[in-house]
């Protein structure tokens, strides 16, 4: 390698860069109901837990691959949430639900391969009554996945760090900036 003939460091690298950048997303819609969270609650489909489920992104390229999840985009289409945090728990498999909606987090889920969460607070008010939030890992800068056995999907949950009097039927999507191997 020789910086004076300007060859790039890059020529030296012996594995190929064979990566894109993608943003991958899905979406979940809250009860038909106003009854308040509380700090760690569950925010999902219904109160019973066996009509709740981790909400599947395609993340990777291809089945069985893997990648690398930047940030987290985070909106609903409710005010009551501007200025509110979250967590976004990302999992390689479904996770099953012991509870549903506005039940508490810690009990309420399987491991099902964890992976990591993003911390985002929904700090941006838009018209229409949307709000957004973008954030980072909790730990570390990125999170390392690979999808479930024969998808490209990873699943996330989402938790509630603020409490909040939330409107009925609100819709919540999670958009991923992804890294695909």
């Amino acid at each position: 390698m020789s910086f004076a003939t300007g060859t790039p460091i890059a020529d030296n690298n012996p594995l190929p860069i064979t990566g894109n950048s993608a943003v991958v997303s899905g979406s979940l819609q809250r009860p038909a109901d106003t009854l308040a969270y509380a700090v760690g609650d569950i925010v999902a489909q219904s109160a019973t837990a066996s009509s709740c489920s981790g909400v599947p992104v395609a993340a990777s390229r291809d089945n069985d691959t893997t990648g690398v999840l930047r940030r987290c985009r985070v909106k609903v289409n409710d005010l009551a949430w501007f200025n509110a945090n979250l967590y976004v728990h990302v999992f390689k498999d479904a996770p099953t639900f012991a509870s549903g909606d506005n039940a508490a987090f810690a009990a309420a889920l399987s491991e099902s391969n964890y992976l990591g969460a993003f911390n985002i607070t929904l700090d941006q008010k838009f018209s229409g009554s949307t709000v957004k939030g973008i954030g980072a890992p909790l730990a570390g800068s990125e999170i390392i996945f690979d999808p479930s056995a024969g998808t490209k999907n990873v699943f996330f949950v989402l938790e509630t760090r603020t409490a909040v009097a939330p409107g009925s039927a609100k819709t919540f999507t999670a958009a991923f900036e992804v890294f695909r191997d």
